[in-house]
């Protein structure tokens, strides 16, 4: 017995000091990081038994780690900060349905478990206690009329959240979409990532590579799990100072977050017959490369819809016979774009996505040449996921293939 504790002590050892070992920053590399990125979300209100979106939160080091959780709508707008406590090697689940329904996950730093009854931690791990704490861990549920308005301000309704006007894509069918960030902090707080403050030598926001985890897709009407990593985002802020970063829009672009800016250009495969009848849908986020503020119903973001340069979209078929989606003379007019808005979950040869094959491969170049705003540099980057599906029996999901980086762009067109 004393030799296998031993083994696992030394086991221990190696894990808490692995973070670091293969990182690669400019690259999607997997390993842990400061910021987890889930690119899109969807949450079926109106059934507690139908699609939602499940989460996990991974620490990678024996120390206890602060993170602070941010969920978003599908425009960018932030509408609920929590933070989350991890002992050493922990690993916290969250359905976000929980989220909805108001249910915050109860963790608690070594200050505010003293018992260490709410946030127990293993032989192998240690606890920390962070600053600003007190009142927010564990999280307090909110009241009723909050879990309303952010229900209401991620269906694209009024809600009391964005002072009455509204926040997200109106679909009508009872569907809270969005995405959710999660970064390392040095303490506890209320703030976001577009909120002064946040960022800086003082900020909030640590650069402590450490965390990883997953998301997936669950939908029971349709007998479908997909599921992927959650987005790795390292920090390095030495080297991204002055230089395009994940959260660049909410620092000027001057690289004061430290986060390793995401691709712009993608790969990936699509299946549209045979026994994938259940057809093939991209997951896109997109940077749209300015802070969104609630707008008045019925209309949308000035910046809405983020352009797509169809032009430089590609479409490959099993004989490499290639489809450039344009328009000719012969179109009414520019094709609208299937990813308008950050977060996006859009089918193949449906939802305004052409395909003229059924079975290839896509070539997407998601920056965009058009202005984006004054003073705003055109310029965007993505991350893009594939979900396949076949007629109720099987489901995968999967990233799509980086074909550049964030910190170098793809310039030429597909066979320059």
């Amino acid at each position: 017995m004393k030799r296998l504790w031993l083994t696992a002590v030394l086991c221990g050892s190696v894990v808490a000091s692995s973070p670091h070992a293969e990182a690669k920053t400019c690259t999607l590399d997997v390993v842990p990081a400061a910021t987890l990125l889930l690119p899109y979300f969807e949450v079926d209100l109106a059934s507690p038994g139908g699609k939602t979106t499940l989460i996990s939160v991974d620490n990678a080091s024996d120390q206890g780690v602060l993170s602070h959780v941010v969920l978003w709508t599908d425009l960018g707008v932030p509408t609920l900060v929590f933070d989350l406590y991890l002992t050493g090697f922990d690993v916290q689940t969250i359905n976000l349905r929980d989220l909805f329904a108001g249910s915050l996950p109860p963790t608690a730093d070594a200050a505010r478990d003293p018992s260490d009854t709410i946030s127990p931690h293993g032989p192998l791990s240690q606890e920390a206690s962070f600053t600003g704490c007190a009142g927010l861990l564990p999280p307090p549920p909110p009241a009723p009329a909050m879990v309303d308005a952010l229900r209401r301000a991620h269906q694209g309704l009024s809600s009391a959240l964005a002072g009455g006007l509204c926040a997200a894509q109106p679909f009508a069918d009872q569907v809270a979409r969005g995405y959710l960030t999660i970064d390392v902090v040095r303490r506890c707080s209320l703030l976001t990532p577009a909120d002064a403050g946040y960022f800086g030598p003082d900020g909030v926001a640590g650069h402590d590579n450490l965390l990883w985890g997953d998301f997936i897709y669950v939908n029971p009407d349709s007998d479908f799990a997909q599921g992927e990593s959650l987005v790795r985002i390292e920090s390095d802020p030495a080297l991204f100072a002055g230089r395009e970063t994940f959260y660049g829009r909410y620092v000027g672009f001057a690289g004061t977050d430290g986060r390793e800016p995401l691709p712009t250009t993608w790969g990936t495969r699509f299946l549209q017959g045979g026994d994938f009848g259940g057809r093939t849908e991209l997951v896109v986020w997109r940077d749209s490369r300015q802070r969104t503020a609630p707008f008045p119903c019925g209309h949308s973001p000035a910046w809405y819809p983020i352009p797509w340069e169809f032009e430089r979209t590609v479409a490959f078929n099993e004989e490499e016979v290639a489809s450039q989606l344009s328009c000719s003379f012969e179109c009414p007019g520019p094709l609208p774009s299937p990813f308008p808005a950050e977060a996006n979950r859009v089918a193949v040869a449906a939802d305004g996505f052409p395909s003229p094959f059924t079975f290839g491969w896509l070539y997407l170049d998601l920056k965009t040449t058009h202005p984006l705003g004054a003073g705003v540099r055109p310029l965007s980057q993505s991350w893009v996921g594939t979900i396949n599906s076949a007629r109720g029996r099987f489901g995968v999901g999967y990233r799509a293939e980086p074909f550049d980086s964030g910190c170098a762009p793809r310039t030429a067109d597909p066979g320059q």
